[in-house]
């Protein structure tokens, strides 16, 4: 299963506030002492009725509707050639996309055909070695039986445990053999994605949708394998995704119920299931996914807006519920106030179960309606009006200042080098075709790299010859008896001469098979060396000029120097532009005209708006650009060949970006118009009240303790009921996420 990425970063509520779940209220309660006055004393009455509800707990998170996503990528190191798609373009399953160096891919096609013919021969080599050197150590164990007993002590050869050695050998044997079976196999893999590149360089849609991210080919060619090229988003399949909420933070999977809310009707969910290679995979890179949920119901989405995401934990249900500020204890014996019939309190011991923050259960003492006294250190109100719950829409606005008509595959040149310009062979609204010389740059460092890939060379080659002359003297000291022989006969009693003989002969093949593995490890770096010269002499005259060739077609829309200019490394030359599109690219900044949040951006499919002479001009998002963090973050990706994360690369912006496409095209003047206008949060038909409804209260153990309650009308009554909150504020209303619903009454205060 194709798993997503973050497509904005809104800042998502994740209350952790525990609440009951009865149709009744409580405040945020705790167990106090019986009081030294048989009656406790209030500021003024306060009663509630005993009720049926649920014991549990309770957490809030916001989901944002967002396209399901699906990564496109090459297996291997490439350079990209072309992208053909551009952002807002509808493509189907097996669309070309992009194309890559053909070239690139059969030079590293031919590196891994190198390096898996040294992995053979030294593989080879280095076990005829190891069989020789255990022939050696097998002759002189079977050869110790020749010696006295102090002729044995004298010589140190033969005071090891030979058959210690040869079975260590013997190991080094198996681990050497499975090491080069695995080196072979991860060659051969590299080797079938380069062949596949080669037969066929084109990059096809996995997945049929909206384009709407592509690699920024400003940033450079070279991809990685697994990096994102093009992503296709498939509008029509929308998922919740918990935004800021990974999965190794995720602490909810156990709670018994899940359901969000869309347009005020309520629909179960459950998460998507992550396997375990994905988990492995995201925690060896710290790079975990977001949760998100769906519902087999399929209720309607709408991408861009935001949905409250419920999780309950239960304890009881069903049960019947006081709240905990109403209980009193005397030793083990718990017990409330009652209203009577006159109007006066009675004291009432019950027995008790299970309890959350806010209520007890009682199973024995209380029935259902019955009032209890609670105590309430805040004033009840007795002047207010009624005010009555509604459902309505929730938005709050962000804005894009600056935007501008995004063109088709502009390529920013820009030099590898510091130096000076030679001379720019190209002007502005050029056309220009791939292979046709862009400009001409002086640096040393094209000489000096010259040069020293050559020191390279003659290093390797002094080296080899160093080593081979080494192993040449020691094969001529033991032909000739020289200091090896020496060492065999410094007692009076030589060893027998065939022992003597077979040792000289073994001794000569192991230098022979060394030097046969240095021949092969110098012809080997040799080639390598020799590959990157040429690669450094290519366009480079040797005296430092180095000549730059175009890599596709287009139009030169900028030229940024010119012959004699100083140039730094990074800087930019000049700009290859294809034609313009509808697409328009809008960045959040500050502004003095707006309220910003320049952490966001528009989620794909999401409507934006601007105005423009007195009109309002309609669109979507259709793309993002990577930026700052949301360049670092990665898609976990798994199909047929295993599990992959791939990254996004950054825009090259240094504020958040996103495209979008107007309903009726771009306007030829924009001069006039307004900031592109799209939201920062959006919620259809939840729980809004005027802020002054909402109060607050402290811990006086714990100042970080906060809730939030409103005085509800409950028939005679006015009881304290507790709310969830969103973090979100519009104007003199606020977000009611849990604790009141549509038609439920409240104290406003007159």
């Amino acid at each position: 299963m194709k798993n997503r990425n973050l497509l904005s970063i809104k800042k998502l509520a994740v209350l952790g506030i525990c609440v009951s779940f009865v149709a009744g209220g409580c405040g945020k309660m705790t167990e106090s002492s019986i009081p030294e006055l048989e009656e406790p004393v209030a500021l003024n009455e306060a009663y509630r009725p005993v009720e049926y509800g649920t014991i549990g707990s309770m957490q809030v998170l916001m989901a944002t509707a967002v396209p399901r996503d699906y990564c496109n990528y090459y297996s291997a190191n490439v350079n990209i050639s072309q992208i053909y798609v551009e952002l807002g373009d509808t493509v189907n399953v097996g669309d070309v996309l992009a194309v890559c160096d053909v070239d690139e891919a059969k030079k590293q096609l031919q590196e891994c055909n190198d390096a898996l013919a040294h992995e053979n021969e030294t593989y080879e080599i280095s076990a005829q070695i190891s069989d020789t050197q255990i022939k050696l150590w097998e002759s002189q164990a079977a050869d110790t039986d020749e010696f006295s007993t102090e002729q044995i002590e004298k010589k140190e050869s033969t005071e090891e445990d030979y058959n210690t050695q040869i079975a260590t050998e013997q190991e080094n044997q198996r681990y050497d053999k499975q090491l080069h079976e695995y080196r072979v196999q991860k060659i051969n893999e590299q080797m079938a994605l380069y062949q596949q590149i080669v037969d066929d360089g084109t990059l096809k849609a996995a997945h049929s949708g909206l384009v709407t991210y592509t690699k920024k080919l400003t940033d450079g060619r070279s991809a990685a394998a697994y990096e994102n090229i093009v992503i296709v988003s498939d509008t029509d399949d929308l998922v919740l995704d918990i935004k800021d909420t990974a999965i190794n933070e995720y602490k909810y999977s156990d709670y018994d119920k899940k359901y969000v809310i869309v347009d005020g009707e309520k629909y179960d969910v459950t998460e998507s299931q992550y396997t375990s290679e994905v988990l492995v995979l995201s925690k060896i890179n710290n790079r975990y996914p977001d949760v998100c949920v769906e519902s087999r119901e399929k209720p309607f989405l709408t991408a861009g807006q935001m949905y409250p995401v419920y999780f309950e934990k239960t304890k009881a249900n069903q049960a019947l519920v006081v709240g905990k500020d109403s209980i009193y204890k005397d030793g083990d014996t718990r017990y409330v106030y009652v209203k009577n019939d006159e109007g006066g309190r009675e004291k009432r011991i019950i027995t008790t179960g299970e309890f959350d923050e806010n209520y007890t259960q009682v199973t024995e003492g209380l029935k259902e309606g019955e009032l209890v006294y609670y105590n309430s250190t805040d004033q009840v109100p007795t002047k207010y009006s009624k005010y009555t719950v509604t459902r309505s829409d929730f938005d709050i606005a962000n804005y894009g200042v600056r935007y501008s008509r995004s063109d088709a595959g502009t390529i920013t040149e820009t030099c590898d080098y510091e130096g000076q310009i030679v001379s720019v062979n190209v002007k502005q609204d050029d056309t220009v075709e791939n292979g046709m010389l862009l400009y001409v740059v002086d640096t040393g460092e094209g000489k000096a790299a010259i040069t020293e890939a050559k020191n390279e060379i003659d290093s390797e080659n002094k080296s080899y010859a160093h080593k081979i002359a080494d192993y040449d003297k020691q094969v001529k000291d033991l032909s000739e008896g020289g200091s090896s022989a020496e060492e065999n006969n410094q007692e009076d009693e030589k060893p027998d001469t065939a022992y003597e003989e077979q040792q000289l002969k073994l001794n000569l093949q192991l230098l022979d098979l060394q030097k046969k593995l240095a021949n092969a490890d110098h012809t080997y770096q040799l080639s390598r060396l020799q590959s990157a010269y040429d690669s450094i002499s290519a366009g480079n005259d040797g005296k430092g000029n180095i000549s730059v060739y175009a890599k596709n077609d287009g139009k030169v829309s900028k030229v940024s120097v010119k012959a004699g200019d100083n140039v730094e490394k990074g800087s930019d030359i000049l700009q290859i532009t294809g034609n313009s599109t509808d697409v328009l690219q809008v960045q959040v900044k500050d502004s003095n005209s707006y309220k910003v949040y320049k952490d966001n951006i528009a989620d794909v499919g999401e409507r934006v708006s601007l105005e423009l002479d007195g009109t309002t001009i309609y669109g979507s998002c259709i793309g993002f650009a990577g930026y700052g963090r949301e360049a670092q973050k990665g898609y976990i990706n798994q199909d047929d060949k295993g599990v992959h994360i791939t990254g996004n690369t950054d825009s090259g912006y240094g504020n958040a970006a996103f495209y979008i496409k107007l309903d009726n095209g771009i306007p030829d003047d924009l001069t006039r118009a307004s900031a592109v206008k799209f939201s920062y949060v959006s919620f259809k038909k939840v729980v809004v009240v005027p802020t002054s409804i909402i109060h607050k209260q402290v811990n006086p153990m714990d100042k970080d303790d906060i809730s939030y309650y409103v005085w509800k009308i409950d028939g005679d009554s006015v009881v304290k009921q507790p709310v969830i909150l969103g973090d979100y504020t519009s104007g003199s209303n606020t977000l009611v996420l849990y604790g009141i619903d549509e038609g439920d009454e409240i104290c406003l205060a007159s």
